[in-house]
């Protein structure tokens, strides 16, 4: 069960490319996510089942972001395997496939409500949306706790370190994502093209509104196909790897594209804010203003000082833990 010593000077990938690519990450996720957070957690007066699981998903992707450092620091050759290191490592693990998940769970979300709109009546609310999202930290984080505690004291864990998951754990990874691609596949197109054709006969203004669903539900599909996809692709070759016992520098190769694929299942956490700039918008546009100074792009980013036609919607106090919010209603 121990690690499997790395090939040593066979990497094509300089570390200061992975650097900089997680500064970059961290420069462009953190302003952009700490202000999702604020204006989902604290600033929408309204709760709807879309803006609990969207508060969720954005105190993943920020909490991701915030183990970043730590991946840089664990990438120094001084940087010692400890408890530490273990905690930000499962923290990283933890949001990574919470944030999937949540991006799974609003796609299910949206099919109910399009495809059973009478039974998701009753089904849906805030409280159960909640209850969802609650649910899905505490699996997440109690198989990652587990899988944590069950590895051998020379089992390496760390970021940048030569750690392997042994065999069932990346079956268990693949399983789980590929899962979660299948139904969010399923449950996009389904409702792509149940919008496409409702689209056709609608009058212009309700055209209007449904484009901006099609886009919100495009972007969601393709955003997760395109970050995580490839990240778990290079994690099916390194399985595969370790079945044949592959050559040093091909277990080097695969490294390398594991690593370059996680920096972009990281930039996840940037691209999520084309979600929370849709669903922003979408609560502005409740209710009715007269006129509109801004594009929406500028609204959202604006939304820390909302227009009078707007203040309905808003409140003074910020009070959301991450899993269970008691402002739903």
């Amino acid at each position: 069960g121990g690690c499997t010593p790395c090939p040593s000077g066979l990497s094509w990938l300089p570390a200061s490319v992975i650097k900089v690519s997680m500064c970059l990450i961290l420069a462009l996720g953190l302003p952009l996510n700490g202000l999702g957070l604020w204006v989902f957690c604290c600033r929408l007066r309204r709760w709807t089942e879309t803006r609990v699981y969207m508060a969720n998903l954005v105190a993943a992707d920020f909490l991701l972001l915030l183990s970043l450092p730590g991946a840089l620091l664990g990438r120094e050759q001084g940087a010692r395997e400890g408890p530490l290191c273990r905690v930000l490592q499962s923290f990283y693990y933890v949001n990574t496939y919470v944030s999937m998940g949540l991006i799974t769970a609003i796609a299910v979300d949206r099919y109910t409500a399009l495809r059973f709109p009478l039974r998701a009546r009753a089904w849906r609310s805030p409280r159960r949306a909640a209850l969802t999202c609650l649910a899905l930290w505490l699996l997440v984080s109690g198989a990652v706790a587990l899988w944590a505690s069950l590895l051998p004291a020379d089992e390496n864990f760390c970021f940048g370190r030569c750690h392997t998951r042994d065999t069932r754990t990346l079956a268990f990874s693949l399983l789980f994502f590929f899962l979660l691609l299948l139904v969010l596949s399923f449950c996009s197109g389904q409702v792509l093209w149940h919008l496409l054709r409702e689209r056709t006969r609608a009058s212009p203004q309700e055209a209007g509104r449904i484009l901006k669903a099609l886009r919100v539900v495009a972007a969601n599909l393709a955003t997760f196909v395109l970050c995580f996809l490839p990240l778990h692709v290079a994690l099916m070759a390194k399985l595969v790897a370790k079945w044949t016992e592959a050559t040093d520098p091909t277990i080097q190769h695969i490294a390398d594209f594991v690593r370059v694929a996680a920096r972009v299942a990281n930039a996840n956490c940037c691209l999520d804010a084309i979600s929370y700039y849709f669903v922003a918008t979408e609560f502005q546009e409740e209710v009715p203003t007269s006129s509109t100074p801004h594009s929406p792009l500028l609204q959202f980013l604006l939304l820390a000082a909302p227009s009078s036609a707007h203040r309905s919607l808003w409140k003074p106090a910020c009070h959301c833990p991450v899993g269970l919010c008691p402002g739903a209603q």
